[in-house]
């Protein structure tokens, strides 16, 4: 039994939705937040640095960082159809893209939302913030242009990329405009919401951000 430690508007939404694909048995645990901080002694035993999310894999290991434990419980459960095979071309496109969402939208997204973070200087934050905004439009761009005609990331096939790609659209500062402008990402989000097993979770993880793409 898998053990995925979770709250709303987090990370572990894409973790979530790959446990839910493959249909393994997991059970959620919220983890206390107080503005938007971890605020739970027992989960910094969980994960060192306070980050939601966590897994706890049924050997008692533990998995942190979303897009390992969203690689990691795709390859161990392939009947969740969100990877590629192995040695593929396609397998390195996902590790290419889910490193570069993580790195150059995601990163950004936090030192955005979280400007406070990343500077001891409260006279520096409207620039980290401005920096971060700037630095997210660009990369949404370039996965934009990178995109084919196909219904997802790599064409006929979702894969965890649309997963983790739609999560990332609903944290952009002004999601409305950014899939205004990049059509073939609103195409994948619209799909991932409708998404049978992905699209409730939206509900679940208070991320309503897409509702208008219905």
């Amino acid at each position: 039994m898998y053990t995925l430690f979770w709250s709303t508007r987090t990370a572990a939404f894409m973790p979530d939705a790959v446990l839910s694909l493959a249909g393994v048995a997991f059970d959620r645990h919220l983890v206390k937040r107080t503005n938007g901080r971890v605020d739970d002694t027992e989960f910094s035993k969980i994960s060192p640095m306070q980050q939601i999310p966590a897994l706890l894999m049924p050997d008692g290991s533990v998995l942190c960082e979303s897009v390992a434990i969203s690689l990691a419980v795709a390859e161990r459960h392939p009947e969740a159809g969100v990877l590629p095979p192995a040695g593929t071309q396609d397998r390195a496109l996902v590790y290419r893209w889910m490193m570069h969402m993580v790195c150059n939208i995601y990163e950004p997204d936090l030192r955005y939302s979280y400007s406070d973070r990343y500077t001891t200087d409260p006279n520096g934050q409207q620039g980290i913030k401005q920096a971060s905004a700037e630095r997210m439009d660009r990369s949404f761009d370039v996965v934009e242009a990178e995109l084919k005609d196909g219904p997802w990331f790599l064409g006929d096939t979702m894969t965890v990329l649309d997963i983790h790609l739609a999560a990332y659209a609903c944290w952009h500062f002004d999601t409305p405009s950014l899939l205004q402008r990049t059509p073939k990402i609103a195409g994948i989000c619209t799909n991932i919401r409708k998404h049978a097993v992905v699209g409730p979770l939206f509900e679940l993880y208070n991320m309503r951000d897409l509702d208008f793409l219905a």
